[in-house]
C-alpha cells in the first residue's frame, strides 16, 4: 500500500504491530533514525524530500515494510525518517547516502547498510550485521554475535562478545569486547585495535597488509599464539618474536597456560603488538 503523501511534506503515521515485529526501511538519502519504546505500535514522524514520488508501506501485524520511492535515481533530495519501534522489533535498514541510527532496541536482529552514510547503533541484539562502504560503522550495547564491515571508513564496536567478524580495507578499527569464541578481523591498509578476552577454546585471527595490529589480552590469557610479519615489527608480551633464519620476515610462536585458545596474527608490512593487560 502507498500512503497518500505528497512530495516535500511532513510524516506522521502509526501501525499496531507486534512486540517481535519485523520493522524494514529503506531510504536512498538523508536520515534514518529508529528508537525503541514500550509499545506494540510503530509512530512514523519526519519530512519528505521534494524528489520523493511516494512512501510505500507494507504492514501486517507481524512485518512492517517502508520504503521512499523517488521520482528517478539522479536529483534525489533529503527524506527524514523518524520511529519509534517496540523495543523488541527486529530491525533491516539499508541506505545509500542516508545515515541510520538504530538505539535502544533489545531484540534478536538487527541489520543496517549504507554506501556512504554512516551507521551507529546502540542496543541490545543477539545478531548483528552492520555496513558501510565509506561511512563509518560503530556499535554500542551488547550482543554475542556481529559482522562488522567498511571499504574507507572506521570500525568502533564496544560491548562485543561471542562470535566477531570485522572487516575494513583503508579504514581503521577498534574492538572493545568481552570474552570472545571466534573473532574474525581483517584489514589492508587501516591500522586495528582489539581489547578482549578469549574463552577457552576460542580463536582468534587478525590479518593486515600495511596496517598496523595491536592485540591486548589478559595476562593470564591462556592460548597458542603465532604472529608472523614479512617486513614489519612485532612486538609481544607473550614469549619472544624471533627473526627469520633465511629471508626476511619475522615470527612468533608461544604457548601460554593450557594452550587451549588459538591466537593468530598476520601482517605484510605492517608491525604487529601482542600487549597484555
Amino acid at each position: 500500500a502507498c500512503t497518500p503523501l505528497i512530495a516535500g511534506q511532513s510524516v506522521d503515521e502509526s501501525w499496531d504491530v507486534d512486540s517481535d515485529a519485523m520493522i524494514s526501511v529503506e531510504n536512498i538519502a538523508g536520515e534514518i533514525e529508529i528508537t525503541g519504546w514500550g509499545k506494540s505500535q510503530v509512530h512514523l514522524t519526519g519530512e519528505l524530500g521534494d524528489s520523493v514520488d511516494e512512501l510505500e508501506v507494507s504492514a501486517s501485524d507481524s512485518r512492517l515494510r517502508i520504503n521512499v520511492a523517488n521520482r528517478n535515481s539522479r536529483n534525489i533530495d533529503n527524506t527524514i525518517l523518524r520511529l519509534m519501534v517496540p523495543e523488541g522489533a527486529s530491525i533491516d535498514a539499508s541506505a545509500v547516502s542516508a545515515d541510520i541510527e538504530v538505539q535502544k532496541l533489545d531484540n534478536d536482529n538487527l541489520t543496517a547498510s549504507s554506501v556512504s552514510g554512516s551507521v551507529e547503533v546502540d542496543i541490545r541484539s543477539k545478531r548483528v550485521s552492520i555496513e558501510s562502504v565509506s561511512g563509518d560503522v560503530s556499535f554500542t550495547g551488547q550482543t554475542v554475535r556481529i559482522s562488522a564491515e567498511s571499504v574507507s571508513g572506521d570500525i568502533d564496536l564496544t560491548g562485543i562478545s561471542g562470535e566477531i567478524s570485522a572487516t575494513t580495507v583503508s579504514g581503521d578499527m577498534e574492538l572493545q569486547a568481552g570474552v570472545i569464541d571466534s573473532g574474525k578481523l581483517e584489514t589492508v591498509s587501516g591500522d586495528m585495535t582489539f581489547f578482549g578476552e578469549l574463552s577457552t577454546n576460542a580463536r582468534l585471527t587478525a590479518e593486515s597488509m600495511s596496517g598496523d595490529v595491536i592485540i591486548n589480552l589478559p595476562a593470564d590469557q591462556s592460548g597458542t599464539f603465532r604472529a608472523e610479519s614479512f617486513s614489519g615489527r612485532i612486538s609481544t608480551d607473550f614469549g619472544s618474536a624471533d627473526r627469520a633464519k633465511h629471508g626476511p620476515g619475522t615470527h612468533l610462536k608461544y604457548v601460554s597456560g593450557s594452550g587451549g585458545a588459538e591466537i593468530r596474527v598476520e601482517s605484510f608490512s605492517g608491525n604487529i603488538k601482542l600487549k597484555s593487560n
